[in-house]
């Protein structure tokens, strides 16, 4: 209870404090004056450029960008002056309280490789320079730019390695600047990273890497412990002096982070400049895309000078926008036009940016999936013909809530059986919830059919990512919602006939002139508490939806820790005794179990191992944590018996006690509260781990607060929301557990209670 009303506070002062919070910095004129605090990285080309442009403004060094960040996110500073791209791709990745001004320093940052003097490798530098022409004239370079830096594609190509190696390659780097080096998986990886093992490749060498910060990188390569930087190393000419540089790779923008004073957010658009007319008034914008989407791509051709930003879900796209992280952002004109009937001040170019046939419903590359596409495809055309999928974009794109309805899923006759079908309900218009129902323009269609055709309908909600898998697995029988054609996704799975042909087009915000004044006025503290309260819980009853949320999370983590604990305590019981062979397994199976990503055991448990069998994604969730509580419990108890020291067997063998009754009235109790604090902590832990469980099919909490969120187009309070419920569950089971620590914990019982069944001197 604490906690949630510590989370409460922490909410209104979030909320009180943006509101009152002076107001931000909304462009670099604002910087350039006396007491203005502006941060660069020790030893960057930031602190030339500062000096240059804001020469009233007083300069503050960090050694760690990370460091710099939050001290511009807590008011420290004003701003912070670094690679734009490394600063977006933080914002990106969930860095708070800050967002880049739209204008960049007018000195960019040139990149280079450094090589050292004194390495063993043989005119170093007159080798790096033909590598990098060789790359750059057959176009590497730059393709390695776009998949690094403006596709953020994190997928390491195929590079030869030599046989025989008789030269070897001491690569330097930091592994701490995405996308360029940084560690995934354990490994490392990114631009400078390719780059490393195409020169080795080019060489003929065998390649090492040795990790450095950038303060004891340049002194290795002087000192000849590595033979080149590559770690996006910034050329200085001061640096030139003592360090040998490359010819130049590519150069950067220097951004200007500032705190983050919620301007553009609802109610209150940034100012965006004149209004776009065609594609090309776009080039240098920031644009914002949903990751894996086609609309990367589109950009990339059509507007070659935009700036890319990679997004999970179109509400955050939206969220970006209002908050200033980009300028506009690439969607659908389907989904667009829906979010202009609840968004007054969002529009969108005429000019399309590229079409794109959408399907809208795939099935498996079965026999039975095969039929069932072509009965499809067969109402496809008799729905087109009869002017019914005409009917359905005018209602579902339309601004008339009452017609969007759809046919009562009990009415459907099941004559011919039932179908199981798998959506993400986040991708609206196409598929989403309203009024606790599944509704939209390709749910509408899908149910259609099935009246059509005499089948019953089960609707399985599932993240986006998941639904090509599902249908592969045959945990149903087709999947719709806003799934367009490639032809790598035909390999996997049969897609039915276009429903419909829409077009990607780029959306902004409309400038302060362009807003009616309705769309203008921002609301107060208050109204905005009441608006984001009645749209998160009380709007279509979605407080019915968290509900449902909580009872899966609560079924989930209840079930996992009952038989998560007796799985545990009998594999415990089995190897008490030493047992090599016992001890062995088990250890392995608690190995194997432990060291495997959650998400990654759920996933292979639903699509592998039980991936012919028709069980629920909530029975798969509960075998997955069951299997890992089970292995905690086993280690707890290892080490809570472990403390209790052996004279106390030999004690009680001794009187005559067996060994059972010893471990069960003698060792076990005294176990037991060394081990409850920790077992507390796991149940935590399991609670907030059963938030991924939307991967299989399982709508819980998390799952429920995206739903709201794909629907409200507002991040902050249904997060909040879900924090504050996922607070009052982990103290509802802390209490539960703590009340059991009371009661074996000698020192907190009664007198009565220790004594019971005992015989005193009164008696």
């Amino acid at each position: 209870m604490k906690k949630c009303l510590i989370t409460l506070a922490m909410v209104f002062l979030l909320i009180v404090g943006g509101a009152l919070a002076e107001e931000g910095i909304s462009s670099k004129d604002m910087l350039n004056e006396p007491g203005r605090r502006i941060g660069v990285s020790q030893g960057s080309a930031g602190e030339k450029a500062v000096m240059s442009e804001f020469p009233e403004a007083t300069i503050e060094y960090y050694t760690d960008t990370l460091l710099g960040y939050t001290a511009v996110a807590q008011g420290k500073l004003d701003a912070y002056v670094y690679d734009r791209v490394q600063m977006q791709l933080t914002i990106n990745n969930g860095l708070t309280g800050v967002r880049l001004l739209p204008e960049a320093m007018e000195d960019t940052v040139q990149i280079a490789v450094g090589i050292s003097d004194v390495s063993a490798i043989g005119d170093l530098e007159e080798k790096v320079n033909r590598f990098i022409a060789e790359l750059r004239s057959d176009g590497t370079l730059d393709d390695m730019y776009r998949r690094w830096v403006i596709e953020r594609n994190d997928t390491m190509p195929e590079i030869p390695v030599p046989e025989k190696a008789e030269i070897h390659l001491t690569v330097g780097t930091t592994g701490s600047v995405p996308p360029y080096s940084y560690f995934e998986g354990g490994g490392l990886t990114g631009y400078d990273i390719e780059l490393a093992y195409r020169f080795a490749a080019w060489l003929g060498a065998d390649v090492s890497f040795r990790i450095y910060d950038f303060n004891g990188i340049i002194p290795a390569a002087k000192s000849g412990k590595i033979d080149v930087i590559m770690s996006n190393l910034q050329y200085l000419p001061e640096r030139a002096e003592t360090l040998t540089y490359s010819d130049i790779l590519y150069e950067e923008k220097q951004g200007i982070m500032v705190k983050d004073d919620g301007a553009g957010q609802t109610g209150a658009p940034a100012e965006q400049g004149p209004a776009y007319t065609s594609l090309s008034d776009f080039n240098g914008r920031r644009i914002g895309v949903v990751t894996g989407a086609l609309q990367g791509a589109a950009i990339e051709k059509e507007i070659p000078g935009a700036e890319l930003s990679y997004f999970n879900s179109v509400p955050d796209l939206l969220t970006a926008a209002r908050q200033g992280k980009i300028d506009a952002f690439s969607a659908t004109d389907q989904i667009i036009r829906y979010l202009m009937t609840e968004n007054d001040d969002l529009t969108y170019l005429d000019e399309p940016l590229t079409e794109i046939m959408y399907t809208g419903v795939i099935f498996p590359k079965t026999e039975a999936g095969g039929a069932l596409r072509d009965e499809f495809n067969q109402y496809l055309t008799e729905a087109g013909a009869a002017g019914v999928l005409e009917e359905l974009d005018g209602i579902w794109l339309g601004k008339d809530e009452n017609r969007k309805t759809v046919l009562d899923i009990s009415s459907l006759s099941g004559e011919n059986g039932t179908l199981i079908l798998a959506t993400d309900a986040s991708m609206i218009p196409n598929s989403y919830v309203k009024d606790n129902t599944h509704v939209g323009l390709d749910i509408d269609n899908v149910l259609r059919f099935c009246q059509a055709r005499g089948y019953a309908l089960k609707i399985v909600d599932i993240s986006f990512s998941g639904l090509i898998e599902t249908v592969i697995s045959g945990k149903c029988d087709f999947a719709a919602g806003a799934i367009a054609y490639t032809e790598e996704r035909a390999e996997s799975v049969d897609f039915s006939d276009p429903v419909f042909r829409v077009y990607s087009v780029i959306a902004y915000l409309k400038t302060a002139g362009e807003q009616t004044p309705e769309t203008k006025k921002a609301p107060g503290i208050w109204e905005n508490i009441r608006a984001s309260f009645d749209r998160t819980f009380l709007r279509e009853d979605r407080w019915k939806l968290f509900l449902e949320g909580i009872g899966n999370t609560m079924l989930i983590t209840v079930l996992s820790i009952l038989f998560g604990t007796a799985l545990g305590f009998l594999v415990f019981m089995i190897c008490r005794n030493g047992s090599a062979a016992a001890n062995g397994a088990a250890g392995f199976c608690v190995w194997l179990v432990r060291g495997t990503p959650m998400v990654v055991l759920l996933m292979i448990l639903y699509y592998i191992i039980f991936g012919s069998v028709a069980i629920s994604g909530i029975a798969v969730a509960v075998i997955g944590f069951t299997l890992t509580f089970g292995a905690s419990v086993f280690g707890l108890l290892k080490m809570g018996v472990g403390t209790i020291d052996r004279g106390q067997y030999e004690a009680a063998y001794a009187l005559g006690h067996t060994n059972r009754h010893t471990f069960f009235k003698i060792i076990l109790p005294q176990a037991v509260p060394h081990v409850l604090p920790a077992y507390q902590g796991e149940i935590v832990g399991l609670i907030k781990a059963t938030a991924i469980v939307g991967y299989i099919a399982v709508q819980d909490l998390t799952k429920m607060g995206d739903i709201v969120r794909s629907r409200t187009y507002e991040a902050f309070f249904p997060l909040i929301a879900i924090t504050i419920i996922y607070f009052a569950l982990e103290g509802l089971f802390s209490f539960a557990v703590s009340r059991v620590r009371i009661s074996v914990n000698p020192r907190k019982r009664s007198r009565e209670r220790i004594l019971k069944g005992i015989r005193t001197s009164k008696d």
